[in-house]
């Protein structure tokens, strides 16, 4: 501490002495591309050794158009010592760039600057009953509970961490007490005699006396530790049902107050731009209500953590105004579907990784796409997305460590081009190699190579080009209009108007708008379809929520993935089928999932394991053509094979009026797929229901039951591979302003498609139109100085120089020695450039 007052005063001294904040003087929101910053490393500063002054430090990190990085301790420790007076300083010495901190928006260390907080801010996990009096004394108390079995040692990223644990009485209403509540650290677990034991009174707290029946004890929803010196990390409570404090105040305002009060003038970050909210989501995990229940903040169907993330972002905002960058995740969770949907509120989305953080593959090129483009043109003004470049793949046998991938540098680039294309900024955690002088490693196409010129490529001249729109349209304009509505099949109705097809479920309460249209030609291996979409806000949410849109394909076969489910459910032993409950353990999750290496589209489930053993089902409903089968492979999780007994997977059929008859039964733990087939034609010209059940092994043993359902579908008999096309879904969000999304497909193998749209809620959506093009997603952006050009396909592609930018010509950037000179060798281009598949090339205007 003594340490740290001085650097603190010294903070306080510039907020003071700095003039206003004005973000309107960044050279980052300029018209030059790229624009480009430093992450994270810049918060290497901590490290006084390294970085002995502050001008040892800014010839490392002044180089950029600004910098982002931690200054406060809610997640990592040392940040604070000496962070806040150097950044404070860089923003004095070089105005014009950005000055961002990097915070955890999801969470933060308990022993950081909460004593405003209440027991109701926080996040638990469910609560078990005390049964045995406790005395409120100091020390370490064993604890007799009801169920010790949620309560975890060597937990966490590391596997190094213990619970946190609040100690509740409980009110007549059966809620936790919060006015009698008191935090322990857990320090070890007895299962089978259900008890645990504890040091007592910590966090500010003081032991309390508990009584037999009348008290309970729940363990934090945390995460981390994010370093292994850090400490686990207890979730908000940004739901707006959250438990007012004594002053009336939720989580949402606590951490509001904090906020303006760091970032106000005379506050320790009063010389930053803003901030970036790490991992805020929209959704969360745990009892937000206080009723000793996981309800995940959601009450009678409605998200009210989601609402509450958004009500949190207004209310920063206008106390904050808008001279003032902030910003969150936008990528978190299966196409970032649990990302904040802060839309307008916020100036903008981190993407952690582009397309994400583990897709240097580009599977999801236009899912990213997409994401940035939605941001751009209903986020807060002035825009500020970007894509921090980064992949990581675990390393094996050392939880919670992470490495970067060997890849090509083709894949670099092919990151740093989608930036180009969506406007967003660029910085990065996945470096370079240093050059000669030991400067932290900058990416060539960042500053124009050995040249080291920011904003090289100057002012884009227009958008970015898909070329694949310019080759003719396999729907022949009618993927609008009456023409469209004849195409769409589902249980939705479907009605011409002047804006578009409006479409409708048939049933008001169906969780989506779920549709598809049918016989789509193809024309080769690559199809792009462009699809023009709006849609009503979700009743019930405010307008700033936009809904999660899922496009896909599939030829040859009836997919059974797509889409949600119309029934899920579970049954315990001895008891009917029921609604699947997650408190008991019982999972639903569908999305690409690896099994022994091979990535395949997945339905993950897990039979119920907490109060009962029993199944886990899903239901699709499917018109059966003749001559059909039903195939699919079987697999089980990593661990599955030496900690479970199998799982029973089994297949029902019923018409839609009977009863359900099983047509298949196999038990395995393997965790590899195993192909399975079952001939449906005694139900052939039949609509009927299909329920796909995994229960737990002979046994009754429900240990890692992670039971995989692999690329479920219904085929013609005799149907070949090679005349299918997979199923693959592709993200965007939709709201109620028009916007044009496009969906590139790879390996299409069918002469005619599907295509499939799954959209969040019941609520009406407007398909003003749909194209598809049987060409390579290539793409193409025209700058004053320069030209940027990408070939996400998995085949070579021919660029025509002199029809994209006719009367110009260019040449490669000369590249620096530890990064790619092969490729940016500083030679002229002809009019033509052939790049290799998953490539993009920066090139600069000579001419």
């Amino acid at each position: 501490m003594t340490r740290r007052i001085p650097f603190l005063l010294a903070c306080l001294f510039f907020a003071t002495a700095l003039p206003g904040r004005d973000i309107e003087r960044l050279s980052i929101l300029g018209e030059n591309y790229p624009r480009v910053f430093f992450f994270r490393a810049s918060e290497s500063v901590q490290n006084a050794r390294a970085y002995p002054t502050q001008e040892s430090w800014e010839k490392h990190f002044s180089r950029l158009q600004g910098i982002m990085g931690k200054c406060l301790e809610e997640e990592c420790l040392g940040r604070e010592v000496r962070n806040p007076l150097f950044f404070s300083r860089f923003k004095e010495n070089h105005p014009e760039k950005s000055v961002l901190l990097h915070f955890n928006g999801n969470s933060r260390d308990p022993l950081y600057k909460a004593e405003s907080f209440f027991p109701g801010h926080w996040t638990y996990r469910p609560a078990t009953m005390v049964k045995g009096d406790i005395p409120a004394q100091e020390g370490e108390t064993t604890i007799q509970v009801e169920n010790a079995r949620d309560f975890k040692v060597n937990a966490g990223r590391y596997r190094t961490s213990n619970d946190d644990i609040a100690l509740f009485g409980m009110t007549k209403e059966g809620k936790h007490d919060w006015s009698h509540c008191e935090q322990v650290k857990l320090i070890s677990v007895d299962y089978k005699g259900h008890t645990i034991t504890v040091q007592r009174g910590c966090y500010g707290t003081k032991p309390l006396a508990f009584k037999a029946g009348a008290a309970r004890a729940a363990a934090h929803a945390a995460e981390g530790p994010w370093g292994k010196n850090n400490h686990l990390l207890w979730y908000y409570n940004y739901s707006t049902h959250c438990p007012r404090d004594p002053e009336g105040k939720t989580c949402a305002d606590r951490l509001a107050d904090d906020l303006v009060e760091w970032f106000s003038p005379g506050g320790v970050l009063a010389a930053f731009d803003g901030l970036e909210f790490d991992v805020l989501f929209n959704q969360t995990h745990g009892d937000t209500d206080g009723d000793g229940k996981n309800d995940h903040g959601v009450i009678d169907g409605v998200n009210n953590y989601g609402i509450g993330v958004v009500e949190f972002a207004r209310q920063l905002r206008q106390r904050m105004g808008d001279n003032f960058i902030i910003q969150g995740d936008g990528a978190l969770g299966p196409g970032g579907i649990r990302s904040q949907r802060a839309w307008g509120l916020f100036n903008g989305i981190e993407s952690e990784g582009f397309p994400n953080l583990n897709d240097w593959e580009f599977r999801d090129w236009s899912g990213g796409l997409n994401r940035h483009n939605f941001w751009q043109a209903n986020a807060r003004k002035p825009v500020f997305n970007y894509i921090n470049h980064k992949w990581v793949e675990p390393i094996k046998d050392k939880p919670g460590m992470h490495k970067n991938p060997v890849v090509p540098f083709a894949r670099h680039r092919l990151s740093f081009a989608g930036a180009q294309f969506t406007d967003a900024m660029l910085c990065y955690s996945f470096a370079p190699k240093r050059d000669k002088d030991r400067l932290f490693g900058v990416w060539d196409e960042f500053w124009q190579g050995t040249d080291k010129k920011l904003g090289w490529l100057g002012k884009p001249e227009g958008p970015a080009v898909h070329l694949a729109a310019q080759t003719p349209d396999l729907l022949a304009g009618q993927g609008q209009g009456r023409s469209l509505t004849r195409r769409i099949r589902g249980p939705v109705t479907a009605e011409a108007t002047a804006e578009g097809v409006r479409i409708t479920p048939k049933d008001p309460k169906a969780g989506h708008t779920e549709f598809s249209i049918v016989n789509v030609p193809t024309g080769g291996t690559d199809l792009l379809l462009s699809v023009n979409l709006t849609a009503s806000p979700m009743a019930g949410y405010p307008r700033e929520m936009a809904r999660f849109t899922r496009v896909g394909v599939s030829g040859g076969i009836i997919d059974l993935m797509a889409g949600t489910p119309p029934e899920t459910g579970m049954r315990l032993r001895g008891a009917p089928e029921g609604p699947r409950d997650t408190a008991a353990g019982a999972s639903y999750q569908n999305g690409p999932r690896a099994v022994g290496g091979v990535t395949k589209h997945t339905v993950f489930t897990h039979p119920p394991y907490k109060g009962g053993v029993g199944y886990t089902y899903w239901v699709r409903e499917v018109d059966v053509p003749a001559n059909a089968e039903l195939q699919f492979s079987l697999g089980m999780g990593e661990k599955s094979p030496e900690r479970s007994d199998g799982v029973w997977f089994s297949v029902h059929a019923a018409e839609m009026d009977g009863d359900y008859q099983e047509i298949f039964a196999a038990n395995t733990k393997k965790h590899e797929w195993l192909p399975q087939m079952v001939s449906l034609k005694g139900y052939a010209g039949k609509r009927i229901r299909l329920k796909f059940v995994a229960d737990c092994g002979p046994n009754n043993n429900s240990t890692t039951d992670h039971a995989h359902w692999g690329a479920v579908r219904i085929v013609k008999a005799g149907t070949k591979e090679d005349e299918i096309t997979q199923a693959v879904q592709i993200m965007t969000w939709a709201n109620d302003r028009p916007f044009a999304s496009t969906f590139y497909y790879r390996d299409i193998r069918s002469p005619r498609v599907d295509v499939s749209f799954s959209i969040e809620s019941p609520d009406p959506v407007v398909l003003t139109s749909i194209q598809a093009h049987a060409h390579p997603d290539a793409m193409v952006r025209v700058f004053e100085h320069g030209i940027v050009l990408a070939n996400p396909s998995h085949r070579p592609y021919a660029f025509d120089l002199a029809t994209l930018a006719p009367g110009r010509s260019y040449r490669r950037l000369q590249g620096t020695v530890n990064q790619d000179p092969e490729t940016n060798n500083g030679q002229p281009v002809g009019p033509s450039v052939t790049l290799g598949e998953r490539d993009a090339l920066f090139l600069l205007r000579t001419k």
